[in-house]
């Protein structure tokens, strides 16, 4: 009897270590979907861009219904390769991934602040994986509902709402810090710029006082603003003059621009300056003292002063005759333009990717950017202008409109001009003037964000 008892123990000992490890095996082996909601749904609580995650709405047939659900959002220097290796995704799910979603969606250009949602099976197979870039720009990968192992990749479609409102402002300072102030943020502003850039320089020609009215579509995502659309109308009152500019598109042309209330289109062959914000510090002159070799002698150009690595435009369409080098303008562009013109663009830091001797360049094409090379007492671009061999003063150069409507055509936008000048004229300051929703699968015309 006395050996039985310790054989006995030793049997229970055994039979409750093996009931330990079976139980413990079948913890750690349970189906994801009883596995704790913390650990199934997301791999990345947080955020920490401010860019929100997708929300997962898809109504999944209950075959493909998700097991686990990885968030991650791309951080800065990151890849989305590398994104997925530290949300430790499976090799195979990661290459079915970027292989389905590179038909839409171009990873060289993935941004801080992209997010992912990928949603798998029980057997750690991917179901479904959405990218998002933005409110306006989410791409999804998903897998065929006949259960076959393929996948469809495509741009979700985005239900914004559209408001076209009208918004004015009185210049104080900039034409930057006057849109601030009515709450429109700098894209806007620019955009307004640019519609007058041919005819008015923002820098030099206006006055505190003057006053601006522009009507823009603003569009909004489940009531949060994301971005502006196109300017349908603008208008600047000057101290010495009134511009206006209403977009219309004739007929027989793909694209619409800008007219005058002439009918005349607000653009002309050469833009006012190729800096769109800049400090005048050197006149066109013919007898001034240089700063450098303290001697007088012409200064046939002007010099625009901005920061270091400004962009800067082509004032016209044209061809590139010189790119490199030259005495004191150290890095200089020149383009050769029809009807006998030539621009100069002096003492840059760099060139455009890929400007040669030889390329034709559109107007406003970003051609260099603002330096101090060459002999130069600080960050500025020295701008000149040349009109059959003989260099002119830039700003008191006048340009005819590339066109002009006529006919019928003049007749129609005169119609649609008057309907839109009502609202610019009206005394109302921030009105609403309509409001419809829109369902996008690429980004709208005529967009700024």
């Amino acid at each position: 009897m006395n050996n039985i008892f310790p054989r006995i123990i030793l049997l229970l000992s055994v039979f409750f270590c093996i009931f330990l490890v079976a139980y413990s095996w079948m913890s750690d082996h349970r189906s994801p979907e009883t596995s704790s909601p913390q650990n199934a749904l997301t791999s990345e609580q947080a955020d920490p861009t401010g860019n929100q995650n997708i929300e997962d709405n898809t109504e999944y047939p209950v075959e493909i219904k998700p097991a686990y659900i990885v968030t991650g959002t791309i951080r800065s220097g990151e890849t989305f390769d590398h994104a997925m290796d530290r949300n430790k995704l499976d090799r195979s799910v990661k290459t079915q991934v970027i292989k389905g979603l590179s038909q839409v969606v171009d990873f060289k250009k993935c941004r801080p602040g992209d997010s992912f949602h990928i949603s798998l099976d029980n057997a750690g197979g991917l179901i479904r994986c959405t990218y998002k870039k933005s409110p306006l720009e989410i791409y999804t990968l998903e897998a065929n509902k006949d259960g076959k192992n393929e996948f469809n990749a495509f741009r979700d479609s985005v239900l914004l709402e559209c408001r076209l409102i009208k918004l004015s402002g009185i210049i104080d300072g900039s034409l930057f810090t006057a849109f601030s102030k009515i709450g429109a943020n700098s894209k806007l502003a620019v955009a307004f710029a640019d519609i007058f850039a041919s005819r008015l320089d923002f820098n030099t020609e206006t006055r505190s006082g003057d006053q601006f009215d522009v009507i823009v579509e603003e569009y909004f995502k489940d009531d949060c603003f994301v971005g502006y659309g196109r300017i349908v109308a603008a208008r600047y009152k000057s101290h010495y003059k009134n511009f206006n500019a209403y977009y219309y598109r004739p007929r027989d042309q793909t694209e619409g621009k800008y007219y005058d209330s002439a009918g005349q289109e607000v653009g002309t062959s050469f833009l006012r300056s190729p800096l769109p914000v800049y400090r005048l510090t050197s006149k066109f002159s013919n007898r001034r003292l240089h700063p450098i070799l303290k001697v007088y002698r012409p200064h046939h150009g002007v010099d625009l002063a901005a920061p270091i690595g400004t962009s800067v435009m082509a004032t016209a369409a044209g061809k590139v005759s010189f790119v490199g080098w030259q005495k004191g303008f150290g890095r200089i562009v020149i383009l050769k333009h029809p009807g006998g013109y030539k621009t100069y663009y002096g003492h840059l830091s760099r060139f455009a990717k890929g400007l040669k001797k030889g390329i034709s360049v559109r107007q406003k094409q970003i051609i260099g950017y603002v330096g101090s090379s060459g002999m130069s007492t600080g960050p500025h671009l020295d701008y000149r202008i040349k009109e059959n061999g003989v260099f002119k003063n830039p700003f008191n150069m006048k340009f005819k409109p590339k066109s002009k409507l006529a006919g019928m055509e003049l007749d129609d936008y005169i119609e649609k001009q008057e309907y839109w000048r009502q609202f610019l004229e009206n005394d109302s300051t921030h009105k609403t003037l309509q409001v419809e929703t829109r369902k996008i699968t690429e980004y709208p015309d005529g967009w700024l964000g």
